[in-house]
């Protein structure tokens, strides 16, 4: 069974709690025209700069050179439609201390949409 199949968006516990998918499917397949092709250059453009970008947040120690690569990340999150991604990315990009929370939530966020990307890779 495919992560499409498992309806991704999906309800969480008693509340109600709307669970956000690791990739929003419909934002890349307006951003990629419905194209599969172009879309899956883009994940894999995506995958590269993504573990690039994460990398250099996790290796430098001037918060601006963090900032610009948590910024870089940002764009490419959110133009493939990993929200969560761009979102931790977001806060790590506007914080001025330690992140060392926001990088586990952001590899977590990371991991779940390289996932969600092979999937799609293989079809």
């Amino acid at each position: 069974m495919t992560l499409r199949e498992t309806g991704a968006d999906r309800t969480a516990g008693r509340r109600g709690t709307r669970i956000k998918p690791p990739i929003d499917l419909a934002h890349l397949d307006a951003q990629t025209m419905g194209n599969h092709d172009l879309r899956n250059q883009v994940l894999r453009l995506f995958l590269r700069q993504a573990e690039e970008q994460i990398g250099r947040i996790r290796s430098v120690d001037d918060i601006e050179a963090r900032r610009e690569a948590a910024h870089a990340l940002v764009g490419a999150a959110r133009g493939v439609g990993a929200f969560s991604v761009a979102y931790i990315a977001s806060e790590i990009e506007l914080s001025k201390g330690p992140v060392t929370g926001r990088l586990i939530a952001l590899d977590r966020a990371f991991a779940s949409a390289r996932f969600v990307i092979a999937d799609l890779l293989r079809e």
